[in-house]
């Protein structure tokens, strides 16, 4: 008698434990794509004023960013490269000692998007991609590394993507 209600117990909790990590992934992506959509969302992540590509100094890492994807619903793992640059608003008297910054501090920024990517499935990846929505996992980026560096001076960046 006593083991079954351990085990009851047992797979009531492996139900409402299994439920709330598919809640939390679906509301993940959305809340992702979501965010992309508000107004409110890309107005923090715009300058204040518009630049020309003059105005725009590139912090480019030679080496391709790769990075395992979570494992999606094919069950198989992926992986991604991206190839990054970061724009600087060069308008600014202090974006020269940005990008010396941003260089020397390339393994933190690795690290950034890795944490992105990692909890991005294959799935989700092809869908932004299908539909435009790469801007979304560029404007991700952007946000994160903002906020990782706590800086309006970086204000785009540009992605080349393969993945398998």
């Amino acid at each position: 008698m006593g083991n079954k209600i351990i085990m009851i117990v047992i797979i009531a909790l492996l139900v409402v434990l299994i439920g709330l990590v598919g809640f939390v992934a679906v509301y993940g992506l959305q809340a992702l794509q979501n965010n992309q959509q508000e107004p409110g969302y890309q107005q923090t992540l715009r300058p204040e004023k518009a630049l020309s590509q003059r105005e725009i100094d590139l912090v480019t890492f030679s080496d391709p960013i790769i990075s395992p994807l979570k494992i999606g619903a094919d069950g198989q793992p992926h992986v991604v490269s991206l190839k990054l640059s970061i724009g600087i608003d060069n308008t600014d008297k202090e974006s020269s000692s940005m990008v010396s910054f941003l260089q020397e501090r390339e393994p933190v920024v690795r690290d950034v998007i890795g944490q992105i990517l990692r909890v991005t499935t294959y799935e989700e990846l092809i869908e932004l991609n299908d539909f435009n929505g790469i801007d979304i996992l560029k404007t991700h980026i952007l946000d994160a590394l903002r906020v990782e560096f706590a800086t309006n001076l970086i204000v785009n960046i540009t992605l080349d993507v393969l993945y398998q």
